[in-house]
């Protein structure tokens, strides 16, 4: 019939089940490029959320260019992985598309923020003028 594991009996079809199974799940296809621009997008939106908690108040201009490099890569990184998702038959491309979203959403925080400091800086110099 077939062996005991745990006092529980183990049939020989049950054995051919989960050998397939881990079979699968080792060759089931990866999209390196997916998961890359994912963590590079993961963290531009850390590094934008530390002004959330004060500790990029320290030296912003800092925080503001780590975010801009990791959305750089985020954004071309997911155009390969969902390219390469396309060949593997759908994975990675969920993944990939939103790192491209979150790539340039955190592009356009950024611009943003520069504008208003320059218009903060702007604002300063004219009120402040002895001319």
């Amino acid at each position: 019939m077939g062996s005991e594991t745990d006092g529980i009996p183990v049939t020989a079809e049950a054995t051919e089940q989960s050998t397939a199974s881990d079979d699968a799940s080792a060759s089931a296809p990866r999209n390196r490029a997916a998961t890359v621009s994912g963590v590079f997008a993961l963290g531009a939106v850390g590094a934008m959320g530390n002004f959330a908690t004060g500790l990029a108040l320290i030296n912003p201009p800092v925080f503001i260019a780590l975010a801009i490099l990791c959305a750089l890569i985020a954004i071309p990184a997911g155009h390969v992985g969902r390219f390469r998702g396309k060949r593997l038959g759908g994975a990675g491309r969920g993944v990939a598309l939103a790192s491209i979203l979150t790539g340039w959403l955190v592009l356009l925080l950024c611009l943003l923020g520069v504008l208003a400091l320059v218009g903060l800086v702007a604002g300063f110099a004219a009120l402040t003028d002895n001319g």
